[in-house]
Parts: C-alpha cells; structure tokens; sequence
C-alpha cells in the first residue's frame, strides 16, 4: 500500500509506503565501547588547549565545566568577518559573516542523552537559550540555527556528544518556507497551522509519542523519513530562547525521552535535530510556531528524492509512532 501526503505546513509531498520488509540503516550506529574519557578526543576535559578559547560555558560549584561552547575549528562563517552585500552580475554574494560554534554537551565521551540526567540535559537547553541570546545582540546576524549531528550518516566527525550553531547574516530557506506557509494559513483561517497540527494530533492519539506538561513528540502526518519525530510546545511560542524555566526543564525530560526512544528502538542510530524557531530580529509571531526536528538517518536518498523534492518513506508515521511508544 502506497499514498500521497501532503505536510500541512509547507505542502510538501511525501510518498508514503507500507513496508514491512524495510531495514533501517544502522550500519554506521554510533560505537558502543566508547571510553569514559578519550586522551585522543579535543572535547574531552584536559584538551581544551586543542581547541579555540572558551566562549561560553556551566561549571560545576568547583570550576569545572558541564558544558562547554567552544569555536569551530574549521568555521565555515566568523564575527570577524566585515558584513559585505553585492552583486556580481545577476548573481547575489554576501560575505562570510557570521559564526560557527560547537556545544560539549557533556564532558563524559561514552555517552548520548539516554546516559545522561535530566538537569545535564537541562543545561544544554539552556546555553542554547543564552547562546541565541547572546548572539542577538550582534545586528549583522538574522538567524541562529542549533543543531546535532550525530554520528557518521548524519555528518558528525567526532563520537563525543556535542551539537553545533550557525549564525548567518541570512534566514535559511526552509526556515523562509515554513513561515510564509505559516502566515498564508493564519491569513485564511486566523489560526496557527502548528497550533491546528497539535490539536489534531492530541484528540487523534496515533501518532503522539509522548506527551508531557508543556510538549509532545509526534510522528509529522507526512514524515519524511522513517521514525522521524518533531518536539512541538503545546502553548504556542514564537521564539524558543524565551523559555521559561520550568519549560526548559521539560523540554530537556521530553528531548532525553525522544532520543532514549530513538537509540532503544533503532540501536543507536545516526540522527540529526535542528531548531526551527523565529528569526531574531523578528516579534513574537501569531502565525509561527517554533520546534525542533530529530532526523534518523536510517535511510538512503536517491535520485528520485533529489530530482523530485518529493521523499519516500517506507515507514507508516502511525506505525513508528507506536513502535517508539512501546520501547
């Protein structure tokens, strides 16, 4: 069985199949014999010589650090970096401005979220606040995009938990799409489409993995890839740094659950999350809701994809919803 569904958001078309015979990717799962501490590894505490001076971080009572937000080594944008705009005949080019920074998650090199506790988690979500906010105050920037790349499908170089931040002088296109989308449904219907979308879901139930005081995590109706799950805020927000704290206490207990959920399911698998949330010099918005994404990279792009736009998902959305429940 085969259909058609539409993301009520952007009115992407996502193939959707019923297929039991499909195997998740996990050829390049993340390594299960990992060291406490890696000698070898430049995010491990006693390397911090080995990479750029510290830009922020949360230290225990003794000085010792719990998160640590270092720069890139390799950026591919910096603050340095003269805000330029020009045009080089019908071609548009701006200078690299901006910046790239990574997030230690945890000074420990074995573990994901699922090893870690909750408050460890909380102080993740937090130094993304303050990083944005920090960030903010720079008027060059439009847009700071968090993410994770875990393990080597999903493009990450180094086994020790860390996410990463991109500062652009620019706001991403899918970004762009998701908000113009936004606003074309609340003009028409004067509500928020991710407002509807949660609503929906929670009378629904099928595809709701976990529901707590402040978040769910769902299965998107349209998935774009097997086992894909949003963290969306029930009451609606705009701007994630604008957390409040007991917010971001639950976001880091539903985000642990969701990625615990993830590595039980699929073994460990390589995944990505990224942030979606209002660009900074933005006001509150009535027609945009931010959330964050989490990507398994389980499962090959080909031509089709590509040439296409459209995705396959060999996976029912209501299937990998009630798999992720039962783990």
């Amino acid at each position: 069985m085969s259909e058609l569904r539409k993301d009520p958001v952007i009115n992407r078309w996502v193939i959707t199949l019923d297929d039991k015979s499909f195997k998740p990717q996990t050829d390049s799962k993340i390594p299960s014999n990992l060291k406490v501490l890696d000698n070898t590894c430049a995010l491990c505490p006693g390397n911090e010589e080995k990479t750029g001076k510290t830009i922020f971080s949360v230290n225990e009572p003794d000085g010792i650090w719990k998160v640590r937000v270092i720069p890139n080594n390799h950026p591919y944008l910096t603050v340095e970096t003269q805000l330029k705009r020009k045009g080089v005949g019908i071609f548009d080019v701006i200078s690299g401005t901006g910046a790239n920074e990574i997030i230690v998650d945890t000074p420990l090199h074995n573990v994901d979220f699922d090893k870690m506790d909750t408050s460890m988690v909380v102080d993740v979500i937090k130094t993304y606040k303050d990083r944005i906010m920090d960030l903010k105050n720079d008027t060059r920037l439009e847009y700071v995009l968090i993410f994770k790349n875990r393990g080597i499908r999903a493009g990450s170089n180094s086994p020790h938990l860390h996410s990463q931040l991109m500062a652009l002088p620019v706001v991403p296109k899918k970004v762009t799409e998701e908000m113009e989308a936004s606003k074309e449904y609340f003009y028409f219907k004067k509500r928020c489409v991710y407002c509807d979308l949660l609503e929906n879901e929670l009378q629904m139930k099928e595809r709701v993995v976990k529901e707590t005081e402040h978040f769910v995590t769902i299965a998107p109706f349209a998935s774009q890839t097997p086992f894909e799950m949003w963290i969306v805020p029930k009451a609606h927000a705009s701007h994630f740094h604008k957390m409040s704290e007991s917010e971001a206490a639950d976001m880091a207990y539903i985000l642990k659950d969701s990625v615990t959920r993830l590595n039980k399911a699929l073994n460990y698998p390589s995944y990505n999350y990224m942030i979606h949330t209002t660009p900074l010099k933005q006001p509150d918005q009535d027609h945009y809701h931010w959330h964050l994404e989490i990507m398994p990279r389980v499962k090959s792009i080909a031509g089709f994809e590509w040439g296409s736009g459209f995705y396959i998902n060999p996976t029912l959305p209501e299937d990998a919803a009630d798999f992720m429940r039962r783990v």
